[in-house]
């Protein structure tokens, strides 16, 4: 159940459904020589770990790197061709807040991830069809769940509600993050035996470094709770006070994204941030914005609060 790999669960298998019977493909993406031995090096992974396999379909989707500064590149699947003819499936995703609110309370907490979570569902043998991606030098199909895919984080979900039904009240997921709580010592060793057996059941697999059992306080959510406080994590606080003056409504974007997780904790966050959600007012989703002088205002009172 603690590993390093991923489980295969036995409970639901993930199944696409299309709104239209024409094939979409998409040829590779021309990539450096250093960008392709980064994908070599996750498709030799993923292949050893049982995620995909090489084979051929009528459906293809561009494998890519996502490069951004200070982080390590991030192989992923452009799914967005085949998303634009995919059947949309809805399941409530879970409200951060409530969750975080929920477990601040407790005396005892428990935090855990399931090790890539959506690699531990399997494919329907339609579903790897669709869901097929290639790359410079080769094609392949995904025996899981895909990054990307369009119904993915409303699927996992269902299936956290339905895996944890019933223990509502003191176990809370948010797709793969997971959170036990409780007031006692007594009751909260029942309630991790509890959530960990039908994890077990379920051939799931949690990451043995992400877990923190039995704490008083612990980073959940992008917050630090426990003890009936809950403060924003420092990391989250650093990245929103080094964020640079934006100049563009995506860079607005960006920053109120951020910011906005923490609005709990800022008094009239919508009042302060008004003049930077009325730039992104208008037809045009991207460009320079115009009320420059009231959104650096806007922007630094922020990141002042």
């Amino acid at each position: 159940m603690f590993s390093n790999n991923p489980g295969l669960t036995n409970l639901v298998e993930h199944e696409i459904q299309l709104v239209s019977d024409q094939p979409v493909r998409t040829k590779p993406y021309r990539m450096s020589h250093r960008q392709n031995e980064i994908l070599k090096n996750e498709i030799n992974r993923m292949l050893k770990l049982g995620i995909i396999e090489v084979g051929e379909s009528d459906y293809m989707s561009p494998m890519i790197l996502v490069e951004v500064a200070g982080k390590e590149p991030r192989p992923c699947i452009d799914y967005r061709k085949l998303n634009g003819i995919i059947r949309m499936e809805y399941f409530p995703l879970p409200n951060i807040e409530e969750r975080v609110e929920k477990v601040s309370a407790a005396k005892f907490i428990t935090v855990f991830d399931l090790f890539k979570g959506y690699w531990q569902i399997p494919l329907s043998k339609t579903a790897q069809r669709y869901a097929a991606f290639c790359t410079s030098f080769g094609t392949y199909r995904p025996l899981r769940m895909s990054f990307g895919l369009k119904n993915a984080p409303y699927f996992f979900s269902k299936l956290m509600a339905e895996l944890l039904n019933g223990l509502e009240d003191f176990v809370v997921p948010h797709l793969d993050d997971i959170a036990i709580f409780s007031d006692t010592w007594e009751s909260h060793i029942k309630h991790m035996e509890t959530v960990l057996q039908r994890i077990k059941r379920a051939k799931l697999t949690i990451k043995p470094s992400k877990c923190k059992f039995a704490q008083q306080n612990v980073k959940f959510l992008g917050h630090i709770v426990g003890q009936g406080f809950r403060t924003p994590s420092e990391i989250k606080v650093q990245a929103v006070l080094e964020f640079p003056t934006p100049r563009t409504k995506t860079q607005i974007r960006a920053f109120l994204g951020l910011a906005g997780y923490y609005q709990k904790y800022i008094n009239l966050f919508s009042v302060i941030a008004a003049p930077l959600t009325d730039a992104l007012k208008g037809r045009a989703k991207k460009g320079e914005i115009k009320s420059r002088t009231e959104c650096e205002n806007a922007f630094r009172e922020l990141k002042g609060n």
